[in-house]
């Protein structure tokens, strides 16, 4: 049998990292004054000056042109606040390796720095160090309990460690310090959903999507929640939202072979060969593998706009409402 499903339809939202955030933490130690003594003439920049330089870059955006300042300036002053910038910036390039060594020479002069302790377990969690990064963001609890995005990633690896209930009250405690995160209503509602809750988590989805339009996996992650409650012309529509038109008909319609909805899957997967007939090759093989167990006519779909507004009224953001 072959069916098969994109990736993109059930992923969850990527971790957070240390961003500008950090360079604003260390910002003051990046404005002191030349080397009161250096002549006119010098052409030597001092490392205040190399670090400014480097924070101008940041604020632009441009972490590679920061990066390099940021190291010109370490090889000649090892303090704690170069090694902050060069993490965050690292971070920021996504080089979580050279982002976590940072942090963690950061440590080593500064060993209550807890913005580092966090840095080095969100970049544990990219490189998939689970004992290491359970290490640094526990340790970074119990230094500051407010730290939301300690207590996400906590939440990230319960759930792929199958403990789920775990999971919801990490993210429920990361709502309580930062109500207003997508990224953590989305977790949480894929969370729910993987404990077959799927009404709360169409809920925290939505609420997802209603605190950023542009969030493409909650958008994602409520079209997989609504697929398997049957609602399948609303999974649809919720996946057209980050997905060409064809692609979530043919991932809808995958949802729908694998619940034993046939005739659904077969209108579905139909639609997607209408729709790319020559290109969507996945739906072809897709639909073959549904009309070789099925046989017959298939039937239109129905929406739920209904049931949807009984679902969402006066609870679409309940978990936001209620945990600030």
């Amino acid at each position: 049998m072959i069916i098969k499903q994109r990736n993109a339809l059930s992923v969850r939202a990527s971790l957070p990292v240390v961003a500008m955030a950090v360079l604003a933490v260390t910002g003051c130690a990046a404005t002191g004054g030349a080397n009161k003594g250096a002549s006119a003439s010098e052409s030597v920049p001092s490392v205040a000056q190399t670090l400014a330089t480097g924070d101008d870059a940041a604020r632009r955006g441009d972490f590679e042109r920061a990066l390099a300042y940021y190291m010109q300036a370490v090889n000649v002053e090892q303090t704690a606040e170069i090694w902050m910038r060069i993490g965050a910036a690292s971070s920021r390039l996504s080089n979580s390796q050279r982002a976590r060594d940072a942090f963690l020479k950061v440590l080593e002069l500064e060993p209550t720095w807890t913005e580092a302790l966090e840095g080095a377990g969100l970049e544990s969690v990219e490189l998939g160090d689970t004992a290491s990064a359970r290490d640094y963001l526990n340790r970074t609890l119990q230094a500051d309990p407010q730290r939301w995005r300690s207590h996400n990633a906590l939440g990230t690896l319960d759930d792929e460690a199958g403990n789920h209930g775990a999971a919801i009250a990490h993210y429920t405690a990361a709502l309580e310090i930062n109500p207003e995160s997508p990224v953590v209503l989305n977790n949480l509602g894929y969370s729910r959903y993987l404990l077959e809750d799927l009404d709360q988590a169409a809920r925290d989805l939505y609420a997802a999507t209603r605190l950023d339009p542009k969030h493409e996996r909650a958008w994602a992650n409520l079209a997989l929640v609504y697929a398997h409650k049957g609602w399948y012309a609303d999974a649809v529509q919720a996946l057209g939202k980050v997905a060409d038109e064809a692609a979530a008909h043919n991932d809808i319609g995958y949802v729908a072979f694998q619940r034993g909805d046939l005739e659904d899957a077969a209108t579905l997967l139909e639609e997607a060969v209408r729709l790319s007939p020559v290109y969507f090759e996945m739906a072809n093989k897709n639909l073959a593998a549904v009309r070789a167990r099925m046989g017959g006519s298939v039937r239109a779909l129905s929406t739920h706009d209904a049931e949807i507004d009984d679902l969402m009224s006066g609870n679409a953001t309940s978990m936001v409402v209620d945990e600030r």
